[in-house]
């Protein structure tokens, strides 16, 4: 009796490994998103009671800066993504820094970053600089590592622009406005 119940299992176990149940059933349904979105873009309105003076007039790193809120410079896009700024004026874009020559100095416009915030900064040659008149307009472009595989590390700006505009127009990207800090 015992015989025939191993017997019995033996062939239950070893029909229960045939090939028809290792046969690859139909895609299941697709996962949760990973960390992030490949391509985000931050809109930011510095407006001109919004910039602070760093240090005073006169002194070598004289600037004025803004910061904005930005959770969405997670660890992993501080990590691993690619970070590009650009200043709006008068339906021109701007890549930062943006250097400006004016009558004998020069004023740059410039971009910093860390984990959840962006601030811009603007600094002028004659040390005197002045906290820009009415309101800037900015944008942040965040490509985290996943979007950044098709980035080649000597990719040319404008290479780099026509890829950003192929991912805009596929659908994976996302406008946010930040808040002030």
């Amino acid at each position: 009796m015992k015989k025939l119940i191993y017997s019995f299992l033996a062939l239950f176990a070893l029909a229960s490994c045939s090939y028809e149940s290792n046969v690859p059933g139909p895609q299941g349904p697709v996962g949760p998103p990973g960390p992030g979105l490949s391509y985000r873009i931050i809109d930011a309105t510095a407006f001109e009671q919004d910039w602070l003076p760093f240090n005073q007039p006169g002194d070598a790193d004289f600037q004025y800066y803004v910061e904005f809120d930005a959770p969405e410079l997670d660890q992993f896009t501080y990590n691993n993504g690619v970070v590009i700024g650009y200043q709006l004026v008068d339906n021109i874009t701007y890549t930062l820094p943006n250097t400006v020559n004016f009558n004998g100095y020069t004023r740059e416009y410039s971009m910093y970053y860390g984990l959840g915030f962006v601030g811009f900064v603007i600094k002028e040659t004659d040390l005197q600089t002045e906290a820009p008149f009415g309101t800037n307009f900015f944008k942040v472009y965040i490509i985290n590592a996943n979007a950044k595989k098709g980035i080649a590390e000597d990719m040319s700006q404008s290479d780099l622009e026509l890829y950003l505009r192929e991912l805009e127009a596929t659908g994976q990207a996302r406008e946010i406005t930040l808040s002030k800090k």
